[in-house]
Parts: structure tokens; sequence; C-alpha cells
């Protein structure tokens, strides 16, 4: 028998504010201004929770982003999250990243809450070997035990219709189908969180748009490569620097924050190194939407990440302002290829500066214009925030619908 709806409450959880105010902030919006949901959402406290409180109701929720071996702080953190769960009782509850995945999917199993699981990248679990692996794997069959199946009078029993999974790309789909056995119907693929419509409509001016008369040897142009991300080694960033150094008529442009919480990332003192022997690169932090609020001349996005990377938003952004990409194999998510963007065949250094010669050579030829175009009309038929917002809302009510009988308002 179907359950009768009592709340039109969703909880919409993460390891951090910054998170759900960075990727999910036009969801929440939607959600708000079309009153489909009343939307929790629960998470650390941060620098961007003032600003998620105004879409949502936040509620906050301790858990660490890095692999914390501490037990007691994770049964913290999920007897907290139990307790949320029974006093405002979701109808339905959208999860991101594997600890949260891991805490709520088992949440949501005790309750029998229809859940959403989302994998918004694999991460680490992409570069991890030995010991770290096998645990991130038993972390995913755990969290498929419990999303396909229900407690009914002291039995647990095989069910499939509870939980949904969306992945946004077929690699990692393929990955934790591979491990979990996903009925095909709960499975559902959204790529990226997608980017603002205005992206497309704000003009800017850029070099590469249109080829000047007066350009006379390509050599001679003074391009500007920017890195757009987190600080990680895995996601390139000692690999830009190389890059940048290498290639010596050009300035760099980082923006992206230190984690503390992963032993991969660069510290302050890394980065005060590296400024003091390239004086060709600029650190500026963390900003929203640097490739739109800049102007630069010639502007190049590199993205050299090993990282597992979910849909870099930085590439589909670049695509809609028409700035040419650079990026390894594995930041591709097998979703862009060589009609859109530039791919480095290894990741040695020399590849990248193959494909910033190779761009060069395009714009001379007239060639890379028409790449831009392409690009920028492929993120307008795919990559557009309400196309995301829409899938996501299907993929809401259809849960919705198979789990609660409908009721009259």
């Amino acid at each position: 028998m179907k359950k009768v709806l009592k709340s039109r409450t969703i909880f919409i959880i993460a390891n951090s504010s910054w998170y759900l105010n960075h990727y999910r902030k036009y969801l929440l919006h939607e959600l708000k201004v079309k009153d489909l949901y009343n939307v929790v959402t629960i998470s650390p406290l941060d620098e961007q929770t003032e600003e998620l409180s105004k879409l949502s109701l936040n509620i906050p929720w301790r858990i660490s982003r890095s692999g914390n071996k501490n037990f007691l702080k994770i049964t913290k953190s999920f007897i907290r999250l139990i307790l949320i769960f029974r006093s405002l009782k979701p109808m339905i509850v959208h999860s991101h990243t594997l600890k949260t995945n891991f805490l709520t999917s088992i949440a949501a199993f005790i309750f029998g809450t229809p859940c959403i699981i989302s994998f918004a990248g694999l991460g680490q679990i992409a570069t991890s070997k030995g010991l770290k692996r096998i645990i991130f794997i038993l972390l995913i069959k755990i969290i498929g035990f419990v999303s396909l199946r229900e407690l009914s009078n002291n039995y647990i029993l095989k069910r499939d219709k509870r939980t949904s999974f969306i992945f946004q790309n077929k690699n990692d789909m393929n990955f934790v189908s591979n491990i979990i056995k996903i009925p095909d119907t709960h499975k559902h693929l959204i790529f990226g969180s997608g980017v603002p419509d205005y992206f497309l409509t704000k003009i800017k001016t850029n070099n590469w748009i249109k080829k000047s008369s007066n350009l006379s040897n390509k050599n001679n142009l003074k391009i500007n490569l920017i890195y757009l991300s987190r600080l990680l080694k895995s996601k390139g960033i000692l690999t830009f620097v190389q890059i940048a150094n290498n290639f010596k008529k050009s300035n760099g442009f980082v923006y992206g924050s230190i984690d503390p919480s992963s032993s991969d990332s660069l510290t302050k003192e890394d980065i005060k190194n590296i400024i003091e022997n390239n004086h060709n690169l600029k650190f500026y932090g963390f900003k929203k939407e640097p490739l739109l609020e800049q102007t630069y001349n010639y502007p190049i996005l590199l993205v050299p990440s090993n990282y597992g990377e979910g849909l870099p938003r930085g590439i589909v952004e670049a695509l809609a302002l028409k700035i040419p990409v650079i990026s390894s194999k594995k930041a591709t998510c097998d979703l862009f290829d060589e009609s859109l963007i530039y791919i480095a065949k290894t990741d040695q250094i020399n590849a990248y500066k193959d494909c910033i010669n190779r761009i060069l050579d395009d714009f001379e030829s007239g060639k890379l214009q028409q790449k831009l175009k392409k690009g920028k009309k492929y993120v307008k038929e795919n990559l557009l925030e309400s196309q995301v917002f829409e899938k996501t809302i299907s993929v809401y009510k259809n849960l919705e619908e198979i789990n609660y009988k409908k009721i009259k308002k």
C-alpha cells in the first residue's frame, strides 16, 4: 500500500553550505519561488550559510568533508541526522557526496523515506588505491544495500522503488553500477549543475571571436591562461603552474581556494613560494564567475585535472562565453570531445603546450571561431541551469508518484 503524503518537506543535504549555494542555488531558488516543496537544507556552517538561509530553512550539521576516521564524530553526525529526520519527517531527501550519501541512505532506510543519491563526481575514489579504495567501494555497497531495501515488520525486504540515483556523467554511472545493481528506471544521467542563462546573453569582449586584421604573427600574442578550481594537486594546480611558467608569452590567473580538509591541497606557504618564483602568476582565491566578470586578452581555460570530476563547471562556463578550453582526458568526463575543446594527449607539459599551439594555428586559419561557436550552441541546447532544474524536478516527481498517493489540496 502506498503511503499517504502528510508533508511536502524536502531535505537537500551536502557536506558544505558552499557546495549547495554554489552548485544548487538555482534549484533552491526555483523550488522556493514556485512553492513546489518546503525546502530544508542540511549542511555545516561556513561562509555561505547566511546566503543559503535566504533560499531555505538551513539546519546546521557537523560533518567532516575529509575522510575522517574518528568513529565518535561520525556517530554524532549520524545521530544528529536521525533526530532531524524524526523531527521534520521529510517527504523526500536529496543527498550529495559520498559520506553524506552513506549516512543519509541509512537514515532514509530507517524511516522509509524516498531518497535521491547524487554522485557529483567520484572525487578521490577515482585515484585512490589499496585500503582506501576498498573502504570507498564498501561504502558504495552499503549505500546500495540500504537504498534498495526497506524495513517491514522487523524484516529487511528487497525493494527497488524507494531510491533514485543521479549521475553527472556516464563513467561514474558505469563505475557505481558495477558495484551495486541499480534498476535502469532508477538511474538518471543529468549533466552537471548547469550554468545560468545569462552566460549566453551577456556581451563580452573576446579577442578570439574575430581575427584582427592587425595580427601579423600568432607568436606575438600575449595569451592569458586561467585556472578555475580548488587548489588541489589532483586537480592539476602544479601542472598549471608549470605550463604557465614554460609558455613565456603568457600570464597565469588562478581562481580557487585552499581546502584545509584535504591533504592534497596547497598550503599558504606553497602559494607564497610559487608566487615568488613565478612572477607571471596571480592568485585571487575563490571568486564567483571570474570568466564572466573579468575581461582578458586571448584567454584560455586550462583544466589539467586527474581528479574524479562530475562535470567541471568551468568548462561549461568557458564554452558559453566562447573561451577556448584545454583539458586533460579525465576531466572531459567523456562528454566533451575535440569538436568542442582541446584535449591533451598525455599529462606531460608538452602535451598542453601542443594544445596551445593548436589554438593559435586554428585562430590564424579561422577554425577556432567555428569551434567556439559550436561550443556555445552545445551549452545552449544541453547544459543550462534551467534544463538541469527541469530534469531534477522530474526525478523528484517520479519518486513522489511512485511512493505516495496523490492528495487533494
